[in-house]
Formats: C-alpha cells, structure tokens, sequence
C-alpha cells in the first residue's frame, strides 16, 4: 500500500478556518486516490495553556496526569479535523497514538519510539479511510499514556512512515521551509530548498524551531526524506534529505563543506555548579535523559574556573530539585544564568576551517557582544552571549558568513 503521511503543525491549526482549510487538502489528495495518515499537532499555544493550568494548582506536577493532561491537546486537534473532513464527505477517524499503533518507552514527558505496530492504521486505510493519529504521544510498557516531549508530533510522524515503510513525510508549518536564519530575525534570510538531514539535525537542536531534532535523526537512520512546506502556500519547500545520493555537491568534492546556517535558542539556561559536584550533577540529569551542551569543565576542582553546562528552560526546574540535593551532599552549590542565550554557526567541515571561530568571534566583538563559552565540532560552533543581545548576534554571524547568499553560492562560503 502506498502511504502518504502528512504533519500539521499546531500554528497551521489554530482557528477553525485553518483546520477548515486543512481539511480540504487533505480531501483533495484522498479523491485522488491516496491512501492518508494525518498527524496533527496542538492547535496554537493550547499546550502552553494546559502547562499553565496545571502550574497553578501545583508547583511539580505528577509527571503521569501531566503526560495525560498535555495529550489531550493533540487529540482535541485531531477529533476536530476528523469532523472538517467528515463534513466535506471523506470518511476519516482520529486516533490516539495509542489507537495508531505508537508504543514509547523512557520518562514520562521525553519517551522514545520503541515500535510501530503497523495494523491499526493499515485496517482503516485498507477501509478506505483517512487516519487523523494524536501526535507527540504514545503507549508505554506499563499500559500508560506517554509524551514525546516539546515538538514530538515530528516524531510521531517520521515514526509511522518508518514503520510503513513510506519514503518520504510531508511536515506542513506556516513557513516556507528551512531558511539560513530565522526570517522573524533576518528579513528575507534564504530558503534552503535541500539540506542533509545531519547539518538539519544539528540546526534544530541549536534552536531551529521548524523541525525536531529527533525526528530529523529517525528520518535519517530509516533514510525517509522529509518535505517543509508551508500549509497556506505549496509554492516553496525545504527537502530533508535523509537518503544519502539525494544531495547534490555543488562546487566539486568539499563543495559543500563551511557554515550553512545560523540559529539562536533564547530559551536556555547556563547551570554553575560550585565545590567539586559536578561529576554528581552531570550524572544526576544524564539520568533524567535532559540534553546539556556548552560544558566548562575544570582541570581541578579548586579552579576558580566552575563546572558549567547549559540545558533547556523547559526542564530547569525539574533539573533544579534534582541536582540541588546531590549538589549539597557533596559540599557543593548550585547556581543558574538566565540572561545568556545561544547562538551556532550550522555546517559541514567547521573545524577544518580554522577561520571559521576566529571570524565569529571577531565579528560578534566588533558589535560589541561578549561570548562567555564557546564550543566547537564540526558540524556547530555555539557562542553564548547575553540574551539581550541575541539578534545582533545573529545579524552579525549572517552578515560575517555570507548567509544572504542563495544556494549557488555555497562554494563561496568553503574557501
């Protein structure tokens, strides 16, 4: 059976209209013969909303009813867009992740995909129905609704082609695509209309809010090519490439090799950790599976030079409750920096340039801009600097690297 599998992003969902519209798409290619799964995100900020009423009647909420509580976003999303197409004649039914076949295993609030069971889906489509499946949720060992963390409706969606063998997955958002910065910064930043799924990986985790870094990885180890397009204008789209012959070089063998991109992420925090706890500290969140990067690290735990890392806003106080014990019992303290942001340099080949970082750093100093920590490979070079100034940051790193050249002028970028 030939699949095709559609994302809709929350923001391509939040009115009525928007669904309405959707709808009608999806209506489209199902008269045209094809065989539909739709994945559907919350719609608009309806997750912030049911976080908020859960903060107000308890400061740490039970990790189960949250995981519970935040599901029923997607599913409002999904029982809505069943209806749309309903009224437009197309037999359809939503589902839960569960009812799709998605089982996770890990932490409440950060599962992992562990199997698609393929029949659920295949019984409807095979009905001739559109399946509309919850995104960002799943079923654990223990029979229990479980989450795939911030974003994971990408996840959902690359893990049911996986599963259904589909070699490609339509992500609908409300941009163009994949641009070489973020265009709310950078008026007019690129379209890049094909990228390898590393060099995306690494964009989304530094802070590219249009996919997530998860799913870009899955679609790359199950070689699934993901398509970005806006919902509301068909006429551009990024390509993820995620089989490896898809990407063309340009300018010979290294033509693609230099900076791609810049991102920024405000919403991080720097830890310090103080007294020579930070072996305990590091433990305690590579525990709770919370991903920190931007590491000092002292020779000696005298140093006047702290253990540090940074890590993202969402899990702060989670992490908080759990390294301030450990932290203590070993003499130590804890201290957090919230006026730091991050901002990367994204590409191929970066160390191998050994420009790249001094130029960075020139640049970001000419404007005056101050950054604390710097960590490079070669495939990201991130800078903290003051989160005040973030869009300069990222104004001067576009300006240093180039970036307002399209994609025929890649080869400029790797001397």
């Amino acid at each position: 059976m030939d699949i095709a599998i559609r994302k809709y992003g929350g923001s391509s969902l939040a009115t009525d209209q928007q669904v309405a519209s959707a709808a009608e798409q999806v209506a489209q290619a199902h008269g045209q013969g094809k065989s539909l799964v739709v994945v559907v995100s919350a719609r608009g900020k309806k997750t912030d909303e049911l976080v908020q009423s859960a903060a107000g009647l308890s400061r740490v909420p039970d990790s189960l009813e949250m995981d519970k509580l935040l599901a029923t976003g997607e599913m409002d999303s999904a029982a809505l867009f069943a209806i749309a197409l309903r009224n437009l004649g197309v037999p359809a039914e939503s589902l839960s992740g569960a009812q799709a076949g998605l089982c996770a295993v890990g932490r409440y609030g950060s599962g992992f995909v562990s199997e698609v069971d393929p029949e659920p889906l295949r019984s409807r489509l095979n009905a001739g129905r559109v399946a509309v499946v919850s995104g960002f949720q799943a079923l654990n060992p223990e029979g229990e609704t479980i989450t795939l963390g911030r974003g994971g409706s990408d996840i959902s969606a690359v893990a049911l082609a996986a599963g259904h063998g589909t070699r490609v997955c339509e992500i609908y958002t409300d941009v163009d695509g994949v641009h070489r910065a973020d265009p709310r910064v950078i008026a007019g930043a690129p379209l890049l209309t094909r990228i390898d799924a590393e060099t995306m990986s690494e964009m989304a985790f530094s802070g590219a809010g249009v996919m997530h870094a998860r799913a870009v990885e899955l679609a790359a180890v199950h070689g699934i090519d993901v398509v970005v397009r806006n919902s509301a204008d068909w006429t551009r789209q990024t390509t993820i490439v995620g089989r490896d012959a898809d990407v063309p070089e340009s300018g010979g063998i290294e033509g693609r090799a230099g900076v791609v991109a810049v991102t920024h992420d405000r919403a991080v925090t720097q830890v310090v950790v103080r007294g020579g706890a930070g072996v305990a500290a590091l433990n305690t969140v590579a525990s709770m599976h919370i991903p920190v990067d931007s590491v000092i690290w002292p020779s000696d735990p005298s140093d006047e030079l702290h253990m540090a890392f940074c890590m993202p806003d969402a899990a702060l106080e989670e992490v908080l409750a759990a390294v301030a014990g450990v932290v203590r019992a070993e003499g130590g303290s804890v201290e957090t920096r919230r006026s730091l942001a991050k901002v990367s340099l994204v590409g191929v080949g970066l160390l191998s340039r050994p420009g790249t970082t001094i130029g960075a750093l020139t640049a970001l100093g000419d404007r005056e801009i101050g950054a604390q920590c710097v960590s490079a490979t070669q495939a990201r070079t991130t800078f903290l600097v003051p989160r005040a100034r973030v869009d300069d940051a990222v104004a001067a790193l576009y300006e240093e690297f180039l970036l307002d050249l399209d994609e025929s002028g890649l080869e400029l970028m790797s001397a």
